[in-house]
């Protein structure tokens, strides 16, 4: 199957660079001292008939949980050592 898609057409170069590049973007952006808008274009995309987004969507979410799950258990680690800290303290009133 074939889309076709409005992009929008920018020249960018930045002073660190000896040449500039044409970038495609989705949307139109104001010209800047680094980026010149050069014009809107059709561009037409190669599909596959039985795309399913669903299993990189999984995958992401697979991925996005295990890092979830790392933070919480380097928090559970943190707090676990402040615990201990507080416990080691002789207390005296």
């Amino acid at each position: 199957m074939k889309t076709t898609m409005t992009m929008h057409l920018h020249y960018v170069k930045y002073d660190w660079e000896q040449e500039g590049e044409f970038q495609l973007y989705p949307c139109k952006f104001d010209d800047s001292e680094d980026r010149s808008y050069v014009g809107e274009r059709q561009v037409e995309i190669e599909v596959p008939d039985n795309y399913d987004p669903r299993a990189q969507q999984i995958a992401a979410l697979e991925k996005k949980k295990q890092q979830v799950m790392a933070d919480f258990q380097n928090t559970i680690t943190e707090i676990n050592a402040l615990i201990s800290n507080l416990q080691a303290l002789e207390y005296t009133a």
